[in-house]
C-alpha cells in the first residue's frame, strides 16, 4: 500500500519504517517495500513536513498515474536519502519540494512525464546530492548545483538541472523525451545552440525553463514537440532570447510573471499560441520574430499583463495575430505585419496603443469582441494603421467606450468594413482623422482634408477630417514601414544606370515578409524591395499572400546577375505552388514591379551596386 508520513510522528512500523532513530547517524530506514498505487491515490510514497533523517531504499513503485502526482514525493524534508529505487508503469517518478539537503543515488526510473521535479523559492531548496547513477529511461539525470563560470556541454539524456549557478555556458546538450532543461537561480549565463524535444507523445512539459533566472542570454537553441512551453520563463527578469527555433509546441515561448525580457528574431513556427505574455508580467519586448503556420490558434497573447510592447514581428497564417486579452492594459502593438488569419488585432483590454500595423487578408482586422456588459473596452488608441483586403477592417463593441481611432487607412468599398457600436469612440485626433475609400467627400482648398465628415454607423460618430489621400500611408506598412530606403545602382551590359529606391530586408523577418499582404492599391509607394543575405546560397522565393506580379532580379556575392523572372499572382488552381530561384547561388535579389526587368534590359552582364554604407 502507499506510504503517507505527514510529520515525524508518522515514522512507524505501520508506514513501512524497519530500523532507525531519525538522527543523521541513525536515520529511519524504509526499505525493500512492493507499492503499486491504486487509481486515484496521487502517490506511492508522499513524505512532508519532517525534520527527522530517513532512508528510502530498494523500494519497487509502479502505478502512479495521476498527472498531479509522482512515485515519490518530498515536500519541506531534509536530509532524505533515496537510494536504489525503482519506478516504473508510471506517469511521473519522484517529486522534491521546498526540501533542503536529498540524496539520490542509483535510482532507475521509467515513466510517462517527468522523471524528476524540483521546486522551491529559495536556492538552499535545490541543493541537493543527485548523480549520474540515477536513471531516467535508460539515460542518467545530470543535475548540477552551485557551479560558477563552468561550461556544460555535450550532454545528451533525459534531463537537465542546473541550480544556484551563474556565469556558466550551456551549450551542445540534447535532452529528449525527458525532463528538459530546467534552469533555477541561474543568472548571467550563456544557453546557446542546445536542443530539447520528444519524439513521441509522453507526458513531459517545457524544453527549456528558466525560474528565477536573470539577465542570461539564450540563443541559437532549437526547442521542439513540447508538451506545453519551447521555454518557459517563470519570474526571470531582463533575459534575452534570439536565434532560436520554437516549432510545434504547445507555446512557442510562455512569459508568466516575468520582466524586462527581450524575445527577439525567432522562428516561431506551428505553436498553437506562438508567445504568450501573462501573470503580470511588463517590460518585456517581442519583436522582429517570424511567427507562422496554419496551426497557429493565437501569434502573440497578452493577458493580465501591462507595459509589454509588440514590435516589428512578421505574422501569417494565424487564427488570431495579437490578442490583447482580460488586464491586458497598457501594451503596445506597432509596426507589425499581420496577414491570412481570421483576426488581426482582437482586444479585450484597454489603454493599448495599437499604430502602424498592415493588417491584411484577415475576416476581422481588428475586432473589439463583444463581452455582454461583463466588461467595458477603453482607452484604446488606434493611429496610423494600413487595413487592407479584409472582410472587416474595424469592429468596436458595444461595451466600448472613449477609444481613438485616426490616421488610419481603410481600404476596401465593401459594406460594413468599419462598425462602432461603442459610445464616446473619437475618430479624429489633433485635426488628423482616417482613409476611408468609400468617401465620396471633396477637398476644395487642397489640404488633404475633406470638406465634409464621414459618419461611422450605427454609432452615427463623426470623422471630422477624413484624409482622401494615401501618401501618408508609408508609416502604416507594418515591418516595411520601418526599413530604411536606400538607393540601388543596376548597370546593365551596355553601360547604362538604372537608379532604384530600395526598402532594405536584411534580416530574418523582413526578408520572409517581403510583400506578403501588401496592399496591390498601394503599390507605388514601394517600387523596390532589396533582400540582403550573409551568404551565397541557392533559395526559394513564394508568392504567398502577394496579389499582384512581381520581377525578381539575382546577384551573386560580387553584384553580378545571377537569374531573373517575373513571378506571377497564384491562383485557386494552382495544385502546387511555383517556387522562383536564380540560375546559380545568390547573395542579393531585388525585387520590382512587373515588366521592370524587360522593359529595362537586364538581364546577364547587369551589375547590382549596393547604397553605401
Amino acid at each position: 500500500a502507499p506510504i503517507t508520513i505527514l510529520g515525524d510522528s508518522d515514522f512507524t512500523a505501520d508506514n513501512g519504517v524497519l530500523s532507525g532513530s531519525g538522527t543523521a547517524d541513525d536515520p529511519y530506514v524504509i526499505a525493500g517495500w512492493e507499492i503499486t498505487i491504486p487509481n486515484g491515490t496521487p502517490y506511492g510514497v508522499n513524505i512532508q513536513n519532517t525534520t527527522a533523517h530517513f532512508v528510502l531504499r530498494g523500494l519497487v513503485i509502479q502505478g502512479a498515474s495521476d498527472p498531479h502526482g509522482a512515485a515519490i514525493h518530498l515536500g519541506f524534508v531534509s536530509g532524505a536519502r533515496v537510494e536504489g529505487c525503482s519506478i516504473n508503469n508510471s506517469l511521473n517518478g519522484i517529486e522534491i519540494a521546498s526540501s533542503t539537503n536529498v540524496t539520490l543515488t542509483g535510482n532507475v526510473i521509467y515513466v510517462q512525464g517527468l522523471g524528476l521535479r524540483v521546486t522551491g523559492e529559495t536556492p538552499e531548496e535545490y541543493n541537493h546530492a543527485i548523480d549520474t547513477s540515477n536513471v531516467l529511461n535508460d539515460s542518467p539525470i545530470h543535475y548540477f548545483y552551485g557551479r560558477h563560470g563552468e561550461t556544460i556541454s555535450g550532454i545528451k539524456g533525459t534531463s537537465l538541472y542546473i541550480a544556484a549557478s551563474d556565469g556558466m555556458t550551456i551549450e551542445n546538450n540534447e535532452i529528449v523525451n525527458g525532463d528538459g532543461i530546467q534552469l533555477a537561480f541561474v543568472n548571467d549565463s550563456i544557453i546557446r545552440n542546445n536542443q530539447a524535444y520528444r519524439k513521441n507523445p509522453v507526458y513531459t512539459e517545457h524544453g527549456l525553463t528558466l525560474y528565477r533566472s536573470d539577465n542570461n542570454t539564450v540563443t541559437g537553441n532549437i526547442l521542439k514537440n513540447n508538451r506545453f512551453a519551447g521555454v518557459y520563463l517563470w519570474l526571470s527578469n531582463g533575459n534575452e532570447l534570439f536565434d532560436n527555433q520554437l516549432l510545434a509546441n504547445n507555446y512557442g515561448v510562455l512569459v508568466s510573471a516575468s520582466d524586462k525580457n527581450s524575445i527577439h528574431d525567432n522562428l516561431v513556427f506551428a505553436n498553437p499560441t506562438g508567445i504568450q505574455i501573462t501573470g503580470g508580467s511588463t517590460g518585456n519586448s517581442i519583436a522582429r520574430n517570424i511567427i507562422t503556420q496554419e496551426n497557429t490558434k493565437y501569434g502573440v497573447a497578452i493577458e493580465r499583463a501591462t507595459g509589454n510592447e509588440v514590435v516589428d514581428n512578421a505574422i501569417t497564417d494565424a487564427e488570431t495575430g495579437v490578442y490583447l486579452g482580460v488586464q491586458a492594459d497598457h501594451n503596445t502593438v506597432s509596426a507589425n505585419t499581420i496577414v491570412a488569419g481570421a483576426y488581426g488585432v482582437e482586444v479585450i483590454g484597454s489603454y493599448n496603443d495599437i499604430s502602424r500595423n498592415l493588417i491584411s487578408q484577415q475576416r476581422h482586422g481588428i475586432l473589439f469582441p463583444e463581452t455582454y456588459g461583463k466588461r467595458t473596452i477603453v482607452g484604446n488608441s488606434l493611429h496610423e494603421n494600413v487595413l487592407s483586403e479584409n472582410d472587416h477592417n474595424l469592429y468596436l463593441n458595444h461595451d466600448s467606450r472613449i477609444n481613438t481611432v485616426y490616421g488610419n487607412y481603410f481600404l476596401g468599398t465593401g459594406e460594413a468594413l468599419v462598425e462602432d457600436y461603442g459610445k464616446g469612440n473619437t475618430w479624429t485626433h489633433g485635426g488628423k482623422g482616417n482613409y476611408w475609400e468609400t468617401y465620396t467627400g471633396t477637398d476644395a482648398n487642397g489640404d488633404g482634408i475633406g470638406d465634409t465628415p464621414m459618419t461611422v454607423y450605427p454609432s452615427a460618430a463623426q470623422d471630422t477630417a477624413p484624409l482622401v489621400t494615401t501618401a501618408g500611408a508609408t508609416v502604416g506598412l507594418g515591418i516595411l514601414g520601418d526599413l530604411s530606403r536606400k538607393q540601388v545602382i543596376l548597370t546593365t551590359g551596355d553601360g547604362t544606370q538604372l537608379k532604384i529606391t530600395a526598402l532594405v530586408a536584411d534580416a530574418g523577418y523582413s526578408r520572409f515578409i517581403g510583400f506578403r499582404g501588401y496592399p496591390p492599391s498601394l503599390r507605388d509607394l514601394v517600387p523596390a524591395i532589396l533582400f540582403m543575405y550573409d551568404k551565397e546560397f541557392q533559395g526559394n522565393f513564394v508568392m504567398d499572400t502577394v496579389h499582384f506580379p512581381l520581377d525578381i532580379a539575382f546577384f551573386d556575392k560580387d553584384g553580378r546577375f545571377a537569374g531573373g523572372t517575373t513571378m506571377a499572382v497564384y491562383s485557386e488552381e494552382d495544385k502546387e505552388k511555383k517556387l522562383y530561384t536564380a540560375k546559380r547561388p545568390f547573395q542579393y535579389a531585388l525585387e520590382l514591379p512587373e515588366g521592370y526587368l524587360s522593359a529595362h534590359g537586364i538581364g546577364e552582364g547587369t551589375v547590382l551596386t549596393l547604397p553605401e554604407e
